[in-house]
């Protein structure tokens, strides 16, 4: 547990750290932000924070930088947002009040209007899983692989295979088929996605491949999530104005997870699928990019249509400015869904 004033010298080193890029001395914290500590206080105190993980010293001379679990007590301490100014207000008001008709649009003007304001790459993921299932078919490709493939009434999705065991004959396959198309056929997408197995798949004559039938769903999960999904990234080139990717070797790294739009959609829809929530993934051990960060928010876009939007950018990011646009940007789209816009 962290002291207040621990906190309040952390929460310091941080703002200094997003601000400036450069390491952060007891004297810089003394002066911008605690003017009634000395600076040996603050400097026994950095050294603390250091040994406890929050803080690292690039340099013996040098001052601190947060580590990423710094920048992860942070994110949790900001318990309000900084509200935009009346500028970016009215700059993301015309951007989705003024500039949009269909939903291609709307996704199009949320990622330039989170670009601009934030100064990072914007990514927007719209999940439209209206479609109705019409067929199920298993396909035995006689090479120790079944494809698996779901006819909806508008599309074939047929991206996904599974391992077959040397037991699993025709008949089988057959069965399996069967129980699929029993169960989900005339479903919406979004009812299958969101199926949790076993349901009424537990039966006896299928109970020995139970453990096969579930990794066949769980395939048929993820190709229907993936094509059912639309994925807008916009200011890719926005990384490179930032310090951390000067290094022409990391700037082709990070603009290469950029081009990777299925890796993209993975890491803003893994996020509990709770509406108008904000989730924070800082650092690869979340789920983010390797350095970065990703602040992401689930929006309802109309029956069976969800959206994510979100913004990736250094782990050294204002978070106090994303998390007030994208906190905006929720509040209108609510908006506008409500009104029928």
């Amino acid at each position: 547990m962290l002291s207040e004033r621990k906190k309040k010298i952390l929460c310091a080193v941080v703002d200094s750290y997003i601000e400036t890029a450069s390491p952060v001395a007891s004297k810089d914290i003394q002066q911008e932000y605690l003017s009634d500590c000395s600076s040996a206080t603050i400097r026994n105190e950095l050294s603390t924070l250091e040994s406890m993980g929050y803080l690292i010293q690039p340099h013996v001379s040098a001052g601190r930088i947060p580590s990423e679990k710094a920048f992860r007590f942070y994110v949790n301490q900001l318990l309000t947002q900084s509200d935009v100014t009346v500028k970016e207000a009215e700059l993301i008001e015309n951007y989705l009040r003024h500039k949009v008709g269909s939903m291609e649009e709307v996704m199009t003007a949320i990622t330039h209007v989170i670009a601009e304001v934030t100064n990072y790459t914007s990514v927007v993921v719209k999940e439209d899983m209206s479609d109705r299932i019409t067929a199920i078919k298993l396909l035995d490709l006689s090479n120790g692989k079944l494809l698996v493939v779901i006819v909806t009434d508008s599309r074939v999705l047929k991206d996904g295979m599974v391992d077959l065991p040397d037991e699993f004959d025709e008949e089988m396959i057959a069965r399996a088929q069967h129980w699929l198309n029993k169960i989900f056929c005339g479903k919406h997408i979004s009812e299958f996605v969101n199926f949790n197995y076993p349901f009424a798949l537990v039966n006896d004559e299928f109970a020995q491949y139970n453990a096969l039938f579930k990794k066949i769903i769980d395939v048929l999960k993820r190709v229907s999530l993936m094509n059912g999904m639309d994925v807008e990234v916009y200011g890719e080139n926005k990384m490179l104005a930032h310090s951390e990717y000067a290094n022409v070797e990391d700037a082709r790294k990070i603009l290469a997870e950029m081009e990777n739009k299925e890796r993209i959609a993975e890491i803003l829809t893994n996020d509990g699928g709770v509406e108008n929530g904000l989730t924070v993934k800082i650092g690869a051990e979340e789920n983010a990019p390797e350095g970065c960060a990703v602040v992401t928010t689930r929006v309802h876009l109309g029956d069976n249509v969800s959206g994510s939007i979100g913004v990736i950018g250094p782990v050294r990011m204002n978070y106090r400015k994303v998390l007030s646009v994208l906190d905006k940007i929720s509040e209108i789209i609510i908006d506008l869904v409500g009104k029928g816009e």
